[in-house]
């Protein structure tokens, strides 16, 4: 398995287990997003605090704007989600490393993946 997949399979059974993840946003309340190619926008999330703190280390030129949020797994599929699918973002899980690489995918692949480890 891939660096990105061992990333995303975590994402999901962390998620499943404690039923809340994390996401980016500045002072401002923006929200973390990367323009990606093809016209598409990844809104990057993950399944601790650590792995965000992590990544402001590693790449503070880009993240130290930005602070970990946490959303309960139920006010991210109640509130985010459809928020998501209307901008038509796609989602990154998990992403790790200096050039935050990972996995992105429509949300409801992420709730389908997250709620089989229920």
């Amino acid at each position: 398995m891939s660096t990105a997949g061992a990333q995303a399979n975590k994402f999901y059974e962390e998620v499943s287990s404690n039923r809340a993840l994390w996401f980016a946003e500045n002072s401002g309340d923006t929200a973390l997003e990367f323009d990606l190619n093809e016209d598409k926008v990844s809104f990057p999330i993950w399944s601790s605090k650590s792995r965000i703190l992590k990544l402001k280390r590693l790449n503070p030129e880009l993240l130290s704007d930005f602070s970990p949020r946490e959303i309960s797994w139920d006010s991210f599929k109640e509130i985010l989600v459809p928020i998501l699918n209307n901008k038509e973002r796609v989602v990154g899980v998990n992403l790790s490393g200096k050039s935050l690489s990972g996995f992105d995918m429509l949300p409801k692949v992420v709730i389908s993946q997250v709620e089989a480890f229920f």
